[in-house]
């Protein structure tokens, strides 16, 4: 009978954890918190990147319409921190003067003359712009006083061009090729997290 108190007392003892179990937990805890949040803020991480795209993609659509409408060549000029859209020339007589007015004539194109160029979208500054020229094998990053321009002639492709952003501070980028005909834009790479 004398082992039945020994049992009880090493019982009593054996309840809680070890120090080495309590900390196996927390670490398989931790890893497990950090991958929810690195899952939780990836999606915000792509859809401004994206949505940053797609402010350049909207630009380019609008230059290859516009050359289309105008017959005349549109520019793209990418440049550190914006992209602008304008004419490549501005014609003195565009337009006939009774065309001049816009909407109220019936679809009447708008004349040239008349509209605020340059068109800018304006980049977040945590993005830095990268340039692939057709038949080029690497992106040429646009910084400092560099000026890419990608001129959209109307009865013609322009040229095959891939354009990058790239996030340092959420290790992030995106490329993009645009369509030489249509100016839409496909993914051509994609990465988070891991540079």
């Amino acid at each position: 009978m004398q082992n039945s108190p020994i049992r009880f007392q090493n019982a009593a003892l054996r309840r809680g954890f070890t120090l080495i179990e309590l900390v196996f937990v927390m670490m398989i805890t931790a890893v497990v918190f950090g991958t929810a949040m690195y899952m939780i803020s990836t999606p915000k991480i792509e859809q401004e990147i994206r949505e940053a795209h797609g402010e350049i993609e909207d630009l380019v659509l609008q230059a290859r319409a516009m050359s289309y409408s105008y017959q005349q060549p549109f520019v793209v000029e990418l440049r550190e921190g914006e992209v602008r859209l304008m004419p490549l020339a501005l014609p003195e007589n565009s337009m006939e003067e009774g065309e001049a007015g816009g909407a109220d004539q019936g679809g009447a194109l708008q004349s040239i003359d008349s509209m605020s160029w340059p068109v800018v979208v304006l980049l977040d500054p945590k993005y830095e712009l990268s340039v692939k020229r057709w038949n080029y094998d690497f992106f040429l990053e646009v910084s400092n006083n560099v000026v890419e321009r990608w001129v959209h002639v109307p009865n013609g492709p322009c040229e095959p061009m891939a354009i990058q952003l790239t996030s340092t501070q959420e290790q992030a980028f995106l490329s993009r090729e645009y369509h030489p005909l249509t100016g839409k834009a496909i993914d051509l790479e994609m990465a988070i997290g891991n540079q």
